[in-house]
């Protein structure tokens, strides 16, 4: 008796059918995935909140970050507050982030700092740069780059970082960036304003910022560069459910100088719209903000980016975790950011 074959027709038709359940499941399962990453990425940063009010209840106030002096950043004083305290040990607070010495800190992959939807978070970057040079607290420790240059260091972009607010662009020129310049406190809302860090009060910016949210007059929740006394939450007067205290960053839109530990890109604010940056970083392979889409400034990067699609997340003062759409009205965005502004936040 004869065995009939599959003719070459059935198998395209088969190889077809294939197919076509392939692409239609594909979706859903990207959609489960993304809402798997979402809950997890919400769930870091509501232990992260979390640790920032054990830390205020401990230290009568937010963590300090130190600039361009010793160069920690946000993160490693929290460390204790998220489980953290091994890693805690390592840290000495009174030498530089570039030492050697610290090296295994810088390395350090902290699950909590990473969002599941960057493609990049479970990479070790190579070419971070600092936010201060050598090591001099240390005798025979050069504090040398230990990434792809000399003048390069290995270790992990944080996923989230803190709130500077609405304030400061260093931008001078709306021609060059539509929220750029001083006008963009009346066009937007925000005190994006005293652009080039003269900080010299004026009619359009009364109240001028000093490095991406820094100085006397910063209206967020965090000074990166560490020239202001920590905050208390009883100096947000805008609500603590009102303010936003933690937000998104993603590695395509970060620049060189963001690793989890240091001073440099560990505060972000809403004078630039949710994920504004995002798609042309995305389409810029292998580029981080400095050189991403032409722009040679990294505060194109210092808004809040995600990959959770249409949205960023945002952790609240008051410790809850809130979706933020990218169609968010800017004024509303700012009014989020700033901690005293005195606005009035309806609906987002």
């Amino acid at each position: 008796m004869s065995r009939r074959a599959f003719t070459l027709i059935e198998l395209l038709v088969v190889i077809a059918i294939i197919a076509i359940l392939i692409g239609l499941l594909l979706p859903a399962v990207q959609k489960v995935r993304e809402a798997a990453n979402r809950a997890k990425c919400s769930n870091n940063m509501k232990q992260l909140g979390i640790g920032l009010h054990s830390y205020h209840d401990v230290n009568d106030g937010l963590p300090p970050i130190q600039g361009f002096t010793l160069g920690w950043g946000l993160w490693p004083r929290l460390l204790p507050f998220i489980e953290q305290d091994n890693l805690y040990r390592q840290i000495r607070f009174d030498v530089n982030v570039t030492c050697q010495a610290m090296a295994l800190v810088r390395q350090a992959r902290l699950s909590v700092l990473l969002c599941p939807s960057d493609p990049k978070s479970s990479s070790m970057n190579m070419n971070r740069t600092m936010p201060v040079a050598g090591c001099p607290q240390i005798a025979g420790d050069p504090g040398v780059g230990d990434g792809a240059t000399a003048t390069q260091y290995r270790g992990y972009h944080p996923s989230y970082v803190g709130s500077y607010g609405d304030g400061f662009n260093n931008i001078a020129s709306a021609a060059t960036d539509p929220y750029g310049g001083d006008g963009a406190k009346a066009r937007y809302g925000c005190g994006g304003c005293a652009s080039n860090n003269t900080v010299t009060p004026s009619g359009p910016c009364p109240e001028p910022g000093q490095g991406y949210g820094g100085g006397q007059y910063n209206r967020g929740l965090f000074d990166y560069l560490g020239t202001s006394t920590p905050l208390r939450f009883a100096a947000i007067e805008d609500g603590l459910s009102n303010t936003i205290a933690i937000g998104h960053t993603e590695w395509s839109t970060s620049s060189n100088s963001s690793i989890w530990m240091t001073s440099t890109g560990s505060v972000h604010g809403t004078s630039l719209p949710p994920n504004w940056k995002l798609p042309i970083c995305i389409n810029t392979a292998g580029m981080s903000v400095d050189a991403c889409g032409g722009q040679t400034s990294s505060w194109m990067g210092r808004g809040f980016n995600s990959r959770h699609p249409g949205c960023i997340m945002v952790n609240l003062a008051d410790g809850s975790v809130r979706t933020i759409k990218e169609s968010i009205n800017q004024f509303t965005y700012n009014a989020l950011g700033s901690r005293a502004g005195g606005e009035v936040i309806g609906d987002y």
